[in-house]
Parts: C-alpha cells; sequence; structure tokens
C-alpha cells in the first residue's frame, strides 16, 4: 500500500538519517574516488595501447602484406628493400612531426615525465596522437626503437583527459598521469607490477602509499584488460632448465660488475649519437630519412636490427649462439639504434636496452661456461644480463628485477636477478653516471606552499545554521567535517559528523538549534602562506583528511588535502629520480 502523503516528510527524514548514518561510517578521503578513477585510467589505457598495436599490424598488412614481426619480414625482403624502407618511413616520421609540432599549446608537456614531474599533468590530445602516428610510422618502418613509448604517452594522455574531465586539483591530476604511464607499461609488457614500479621509483621517485596503490590499480586492471585481446602467454619464452644456487651464484656479481661499468658508455654512445644529426641540421624528415637510411645500411648485412629486438631476444634466450655473432648483432644492433634515436624518431630505447643486456648476458655466460662447465644454464645468465643493465641504466634495481621475471614468468631467476640488480645498479650510482631517463626528470622541485595545494569551496555553514541545514550540508557534501564562520565570514570552528550524527539521531526533528558544544572551536587550521613543513606538523596533530586554509584575516580560502600533501612531498624526496 503506497505511503499517504502525510507520511511522505517522516520517510524522507528517516532517510535522510540513516544516509548520514552510511556516511559516518565509510571511510574519510579521497582515496576511494582515486581508486576508482586509477581503474578507469587503466582500462582505457589498456585500450590506448591495443589500439596502437592494432594500427602497427595495420600498417604492416599495407606495407608488407604480413604482420608476423619485423625481423622475420626483414629476412624475406631483397636487401635493397631493407635499404630504402627505413629511409622512406623516417622521412613520412619526419613530416608527420612537424605537423604535430602546430598542435604544441602553452602550459601542454609532449612527455608524459614532465607532465608528471614539472608540469601540472596536462599533455596535449592532438600533440600526443600525431606524435605517436609518427613513432607507428617509424617502428613500422624497421627503426630501430621500442613502441613502448607511444603506448605509454597515449595511456598517461587517457589520465590526463580523465582528470582534467573531473576537474581534479593538480597534485590529483599528475597521479592519473602517472596511472596512465604504469597502465601503458603494464600492458605494452604484461608486467603489471613492475609497471607500478616503474613510475614509483624512477618518475615519482618515492613509495608513498598514496601514489603506489592507485598505481597498482591501473597497473592491474590494464594488465587484465589487455589479456582478453592478447592472452597469458610471457612476452619472453624461456626454455625448460633448472637452476640450483649455491657458489655458482658468486659469478652473478662478475656480470653485475660488466653490467655497471658498460652502462654508462652505452648512455654516453646515444648521447654522442645525437650531435651528427644536429649538426645535420635541415628540416626534421630529412634527420629522420637519414637515420633511417643508415639503419637500412646495417640492415643489408644484419636484417635482425630491425624492429625493438623483441624475437632476437627470445632467439638469445634460447641460447646456442656462438660468442661472434652475439658480439656481431649487438654492434649492428647499436648502430641502429644510435641512429634511430639520434635522430629524433619518436620511440622507446626500453626494449633495446633489454636487447643490449641479453647480448653482453650472452656473451658472460659464455665465457663462464669456458671457466666452470653447467655452473648456471645460459637462459639465466641471458636474463639476468638484461635485468642487470636495466638497472644499472635505469637507477631502478627493484623495477628492473620484477620486469624480468614478469616477462619471463620464471621463478627460478629471482634471487639473482635480485643480486645482480641491486649490485649492478649500486656501482652505476657510485660511478655518479646519469641514467636512461636523467633528461626528462627535474634536478629539484621547489618547495609548495598552502596557496599552490590549495583546493576551493569546502563546505561551510554559519555558526546560526539549524540542524537541519547542517544535515543537509553533510549530505550535499559528503564530508565529515563541515566548516563553520561568524556573521564577518571569519572561520570559528568545525562541525563533525561523529559528534553531529547521534545528536541528530537522538533529538530528530525536534532539535531547533545546534549546540554550541558540539563545535570544535581548536579544529587544525594553516595559513595561506604555510609552508609543507608547517602543514605537515598540523597534519601529524590531526586524524582528518583535510584541513582549512585561512588568509591573514582569518577567512576561509578553501583547504589542503592529506593526499596531495603526501604527493607533493614525495616529489620532494631525494632518490628515485635520476
Amino acid at each position: 500500500m503506497p505511503a499517504s502523503p502525510s507520511h511522505l516528510p517522516a520517510m524522507l527524514a528517516r532517510l535522510n538519517r540513516l544516509r548520514l548514518l552510511l556516511l559516518e561510517r565509510l571511510p574519510a578521503g579521497d582515496l576511494p574516488a582515486t581508486l576508482l578513477a586509477a581503474a578507469l585510467v587503466g582500462l582505457l589505457g589498456a585500450l590506448a595501447t591495443v589500439a596502437f598495436r592494432e594500427l602497427l599490424h595495420g600498417l604492416g598488412m599495407l606495407w608488407f602484406g604480413r604482420a608476423d614481426g619485423l625481423v622475420a619480414t626483414a629476412r624475406g625482403l631483397e636487401w635493397w628493400h631493407r635499404l630504402w624502407i627505413p629511409a622512406a618511413g623516417g622521412v613520412a616520421a619526419g613530416l608527420v612531426l612537424r605537423w604535430a609540432q602546430r598542435f604544441d599549446a602553452p602550459g601542454d608537456k609532449r612527455d608524459y615525465m614532465e607532465a608528471i614531474t614539472l608540469g601540472d599533468g596536462h599533455i596535449g590530445a592532438r600533440a600526443s596522437l600525431v606524435r605517436a602516428l609518427s613513432s607507428a610510422l617509424s617502428v613500422a618502418s624497421g627503426a630501430s626503437i621500442g613502441r613502448e613509448a607511444p603506448m605509454v604517452q597515449l595511456a598517461a594522455l587517457t589520465g590526463s583527459l580523465i582528470g582534467r574531465w573531473r576537474r581534479m586539483p593538480r597534485q590529483r591530476l599528475r597521479l592519473l598521469v602517472a596511472c596512465g604511464a604504469a597502465a601503458g607499461l603494464s600492458a605494452a609488457y604484461n608486467a603489471p607490477i613492475a609497471g607500478a614500479l616503474f613510475v614509483a621509483e624512477i618518475v615519482l621517485g618515492s613509495f608513498a602509499i598514496e601514489a603506489l596503490g592507485p598505481l597498482i590499480v591501473a597497473s592491474v586492471v590494464a594488465n587484465l584488460t589487455v589479456h582478453q585481446f592478447l592472452g597469458f602467454a610471457p612476452l619472453y619464452k624461456m626454455p625448460v632448465f633448472e637452476l640450483v644456487l649455491g657458489l655458482n651464484a658468486l659469478p652473478f656479481l662478475g656480470l653485475a660488475l660488466v653490467a655497471g661499468l658498460c652502462a654508462p658508455v652505452y648512455l654516453q654512445l646515444l648521447a654522442l649519437a645525437r650531435r651528427p644529426f644536429a649538426r645535420l641540421g635541415g628540416p626534421l624528415w630529412l634527420r629522420l630519412g637519414a637515420g633511417g637510411l643508415i639503419v637500412g645500411i646495417v640492415s643489408t648485412v644484419e636484417p635482425g636490427v630491425w624492429g625493438n629486438g623483441y624475437s632476437v631476444v627470445n632467439a638469445i634466450l634460447q641460447g646456442g649462439w656462438l660468442w661472434p655473432a652475439l658480439l656481431a648483432i649487438l654492434a649492428f644492433k647499436f648502430a641502429a639504434t644510435g641512429a634511430a634515436t639520434g635522430s629524433g624518431a619518436v620511440g622507446g630505447v626500453f626494449t633495446p636496452t633489454l636487447f643490449v643486456g641479453a647480448a653482453l648476458g650472452g656473451l658472460f655466460g659464455i665465457g663462464m661456461e669456458q671457466l666452470w662447465p653447467g655452473a648456471v644454464p645460459m637462459p639465466a645468465w641471458v636474463a639476468a644480463g638484461m635485468g642487470a643493465f636495466l638497472a644499472a641504466a635505469s637507477h631502478a634495481p627493484l623495477m628492473s628485477a620484477v620486469m624480468i621475471f614478469e616477462m619471463t614468468g620464471n621463478a627460478q631467476i629471482i634471487l639473482p636477478l635480485l643480486l645482480v640488480c641491486v649490485c649492478a645498479s649500486a656501482l652505476k650510482q657510485l660511478l655518479r653516471a646519469e641514467s636512461l631517463y636523467s633528461h626528462s626528470l627535474p634536478v629539484a622541485v621547489p618547495e609548495p606552499d598552502a596557496a599552490s595545494l590549495l583546493r576551493a569551496a569546502p563546505p561551510m555553514i554559519p555558526e546560526t545554521a539549524t540542524p537541519a541545514e547542517a544535515e543537509a550540508a553533510f549530505l550535499a557534501s559528503r564530508w565529515q567535517h563541515l566548516y563553520v564562520h561568524d556573521p564577518r565570514g571569519r572561520f570559528i570552528g568545525a562541525l563533525s559528523l561523529h559528534d553531529f550524527g547521534p545528536f541528530q539521531r537522538e533529538h530528530g526533528a525536534s532539535a531547533v538549534a545546534i549546540p554550541p558544544g558540539l563545535l570544535r572551536r581548536d579544529y587544525p587550521r594553516v595559513s595561506l602562506d604555510a609552508g609543507l613543513g608547517e602543514i605537515l606538523a598540523t597534519f601529524a596533530q590531526h586524524s582528518g583528511e583535510r584541513l582549512p586554509v585561512l588568509d591573514l584575516d582569518g577567512r576561509l580560502r578553501g583547504y589542503v588535502s592529506k593526499t596531495d600533501v603526501m604527493l607533493a612531498l614525495q616529489e620532494r624526496a631525494p632518490g628515485g629520480r635520476g
């Protein structure tokens, strides 16, 4: 039987009290909403990487009539085709890249690392999409670069767009861009844990839970999504072997030493490769075309230099290589990678770095097989070389160890991976060499104050507000504290839902005024010019998620969020970057 109109006010009052009770029991803060946003970024970021893969597949079918891998394609072409195709692809990519420069807008960052560490989280959508097209043209025509960079950039773009759509504050927007980057890496390498660790260890330089939780959510959701399209197989296929560690773990220290010494040389040579193209001058298409021509010349001798090297690394993992062949493919691959990246082609050097590490590990393993036959299976040397070289190049040992484990799916190599990654990274840092990503990361971040972290429009009520008005404000804002001001607009304290809720349930409609004793006049607050240290000290004495920010006249200007403060703090933390 439907309720009569006379009963509706009472029913609505009971419903409001139930909503108030639920709000009182729910966790305070922005973390639940941030995790939901991170999950959405993970989903859309993974779809962006799948779309880029489909673009590469389509270009391969259009140009070659096949899309079964660039190295296999190159081996099936005549030498003159291998010569001109990378050059033509470089010219086309350069023309598209020149077009992308027209879309650069003030305040937008081209690179997701800059958007996270230096910018406000704004990534230009049109510029990123056109640059991704340029990268696809380079990669599909055989350029010796990784496809992970445009994938990660596109996934990070989804984070930027979602954050701007939701009008998130600067710190939270940058976090969503970081979530997109983690999602892109997870989808590109089938490495959900390493995707989150990469962004935390290299880009953010911190493992603060305020950032790590959303990063993991985005990375896992992206991985689950991409599995629906690509399956569950690990990226690199290792043969079956048995590794029993004892004294045979000691030679891994030698591999770490080799990787730690070679990584700075590798990075320096990559930097030197840019100089000839800078001196060449001229339009972008000319430089990228020249870089593609060099790749083409090298590929007439060794077709295995086409692409990111994924199939060749898989072949090295299977063993059976002689040291002259490994040394030759390493030299050819480095020449092709230096030409592609030095010319300015849009792409990553992450996968080519794994290629170099695999070749170094294979060479070291061949040498150890002569000194100590059968001590360690060859695939273990190759995988450890990949991890050690990546750790030394990136200054991220934990991420490197976890990534190689996830990409191979082999638990036997975890212990040697951890050993070589930590030791190689430590040696590289003792040498004070730069990392693979030093050019994208800031040297220092200015200390923020309350004004730079300010978020506007907190829920406020006058001190003369009735219980019904306070209840409506709590339900509308979904906050657990309402800020209270006097008739002159000055902040005088806060009303807690944990105090107001029991009072409202007890008195209900009979209450006509809020008892003065419920108002917390000693509620913590900070001034507009308060520094990070003062804000942290105030939060240390306060269990809430937010602090009111007052101007010199005591009027409420907004609030600061604890999550935003922790994100700002980790940006200034020494460690992971560079």
